[in-house]
């Protein structure tokens, strides 16, 4: 009886000295996430940010890389932990890329008596989430027996209407397609940076009866390094259609 005493004695004075992480404890975290929200369909990388409603937050204990507990956010974007032992904790949530990609956000806090607050989270998503965007251009120049015919002063007039279409430089399928508005112009959003994009415009877009000698299809290519940035085909590097006069 007196082994088990002394026993029984050992694993409570044990289990009163252990102050590793994780629950059982008096403590509590808190914080808040907030999600920034990339539009696309506006042609700009402008964001808006706002409180996270019921969004998943994690939990880890110490240097224990495994989730020890989840909570989800409140109307304000607000979460707390109960009962945790004072230490090292590191709490995340998920931005969402497209393709159903996930990135963690983290934030190191350590815990101590009563209530800790941890720094504010913000995650990202939306459809144009680390994408940039190619912008071009499309015109027309006509000659009439080796001439230029200038069109109302200009020497060259906008493609309107004209489809032009995008593809991996390594690949031969085309995954979008753009109309050129009134000023000439295209625009291909949610590129993703790291790739060569081949970017074309076929003639039949833009045949008219009055005119024959229409080159063929032409096409630029470009490189997309970076997120969050505009890549031009404007100006000399702009799409130019030369068409042959009947006359």
């Amino acid at each position: 009886m007196k082994y088990l005493m002394s026993f029984v004695f050992s694993l409570l004075l044990l289990s009163a000295c252990n102050k590793e992480e994780g629950l059982g404890g008096s403590s509590s975290l808190e914080g808040y996430v907030y999600a920034i929200e990339h539009f696309d369909d506006n042609f700009t990388f402008q964001t808006d940010t706002f409180p996270s409603l019921d969004t998943e937050v994690f939990l880890e204990f110490g240097d224990d890389l495994r989730v020890g507990e989840r909570v989800r956010t409140g109307r304000e974007g607000y979460y707390r932990f109960e009962y945790l032992r004072k230490g090292s904790y590191t709490v995340y949530a998920l931005s969402k890329f497209p393709g159903d990609y996930r990135q963690a956000v983290a934030k190191h806090v350590q815990v101590n008596d009563n209530t800790s607050r941890a720094e504010t989270i913000f995650i990202h998503t939306g459809d144009a989430v680390e994408s940039a965007m190619i912008k071009g251009s499309v015109w027309i120049k006509y000659y009439n027996k080796g001439s230029l015919v200038r069109v109302d002063g200009q020497d060259s007039i906008p493609a309107v209407e004209a489809r032009v279409f995008v593809r991996y430089a390594d690949e031969e399928t085309d995954f979008d397609d753009a109309r050129v508005g009134d000023k000439g112009i295209f625009v291909f959003q949610k590129i993703r940076p790291g790739k060569r994009y081949t970017i074309h415009v076929s003639s039949e877009e833009i045949t008219n009866e009055t005119y024959k000698n229409i080159l063929l299809p032409i096409s630029k290519e470009i490189e997309v390094t970076e997120a969050y940035k505009t890549y031009p085909l404007e100006g000399e590097d702009a799409l130019t259609f030369t068409i042959k006069m009947n006359n």
